[in-house]
């Protein structure tokens, strides 16, 4: 899906889109999102060169047309095709250009410890709310009880519903979509808790 060319860019393979290491970037806020929920699979590192071809080889060794000319002044043209053939010798022709694939840099791996860690304290704050079919419950309201332990009035708080729990299905529609959407969520944010990584947890609660 996606192919790294700099350390700065990345390459979108399905359009051959560019799209730069830019936090406010859509793509690339999107490249992390797929990095973290399909893997590094996803990407390929860059290519790397480990051997130029002959041609390119050659055109860099060759001295600038100004020094050869000198030579051939100076030296003759013999002297001049010795230097030359020492460098074709050097590159000879079946010399191909070799190129491999390189690991994934680190940035990629904090991208995706960052992203973990975040969408674990996202799926934890999710779970603390409520549940909508059990409903809330609180101190309503403080009532003055006599107490027989120490003959006595004492305060005591009676605990009820402060948000009543919705009902679980709906004439002509069936179950509640609210609490369908509920509980799919809810299911989401536990399956994120439950495959993030020992090190990601350790890191926040730390």
């Amino acid at each position: 899906m996606y192919k790294i060319i700099s350390e700065n860019t990345i390459k979108r393979i399905s359009d051959d889109a560019f799209i730069p290491k830019d936090e406010g970037n859509v793509d690339y806020q999107k490249f992390k999102k797929d990095v973290v929920g399909i893997g590094t699979t996803c990407v390929e590192g860059a290519d790397v060169e480990t051997q130029i071809s002959y041609v390119d080889a050659r055109i860099a060794e060759y001295p600038p047309l100004q020094e050869q000319l000198d030579k051939i002044y100076h030296s003759g043209v013999n002297a001049w095709k010795a230097d030359i053939k020492a460098i074709k010798d050097k590159h000879p022709k079946t010399q191909v250009a070799i190129t491999t694939v390189a690991d994934l840099p680190d940035w990629i791996d904090t991208i995706i410890f960052e992203k973990q860690k975040e969408e674990y304290v996202k799926a934890e704050a999710r779970l603390d709310q409520y549940e909508l079919s059990a409903g809330k419950k609180g101190v309503v309201r403080t009532e003055r009880v006599w107490d027989t332990s120490t003959n006595s009035y004492v305060d005591k708080d009676v605990i009820d519903y402060v948000i009543q729990p919705l009902p679980l299905y709906i004439n002509g529609v069936g179950r509640n979509p609210l609490i369908v959407q509920d509980e799919k969520e809810r299911r989401e944010a536990r399956k994120i808790i439950d495959n993030t990584p020992q090190a990601v947890i350790d890191s926040i609660n730390t």
